[in-house]
């Protein structure tokens, strides 16, 4: 049987391109990854700085590129079937990125067989963020974000967020 895994990134360029962190947490509620780049990238946004770097937790989360990498890839190995669902491209392409291995030489292993799932699901989520105000201080934090989709897919399937 699959598991659903939503996912979020935060990036830290106009194009989408310099991760910042990620995050990932199962349908269940019970796996969740969490990992951000260590060191981050060196040309944020204006709006990055102000808004996503204060929410950055940092500590065990902070990971160099190599490390991040074989931490997700680790992740993902423990989970049967993953199914990993994305509301953005650029998610995508950022977890993708991470999985290849991040522009290492050589990076250790094998990225695990997963699939991909694309929903909209932009109306669902701002209910959610209106049901859940007390976790709008977060908005942007990439696992509270990954939590955020998580419910609106609940929310479309007519359960409980």
């Amino acid at each position: 049987m699959s598991e659903l895994l939503f996912l979020d990134t935060e990036w830290a360029d106009v194009l989408a391109s310099e991760l910042v962190s990620i995050a990932l947490v199962s349908d269940d509620g019970n796996h969740t990854f969490y990992g951000e780049r260590d060191p981050l990238p060196a040309e944020p946004g204006p709006w990055v700085v102000t808004v996503v770097y204060p929410l950055l937790e940092r500590g065990a989360a902070a990971m160099p590129d190599v490390l991040l990498t074989k931490s997700l890839r680790t992740f993902l190995a423990s989970i049967p079937a993953p199914v990993i669902v994305y509301d953005s491209p650029h998610d995508r392409a950022l977890c993708q990125y991470v999985l290849d291995g991040m522009n290492e030489p050589e990076p250790e292993g094998l990225a695990p067989s997963i699939a991909w799932l694309h929903f909209d699901l932009d109306a669902a989520r701002e209910r959610w963020w209106r049901d859940h105000s007390e976790h709008q201080p977060r908005r942007h934090h990439a696992a509270m974000d990954a939590l955020a989709l998580r419910g609106a897919w609940l929310i479309q399937q007519g359960g409980q967020s």
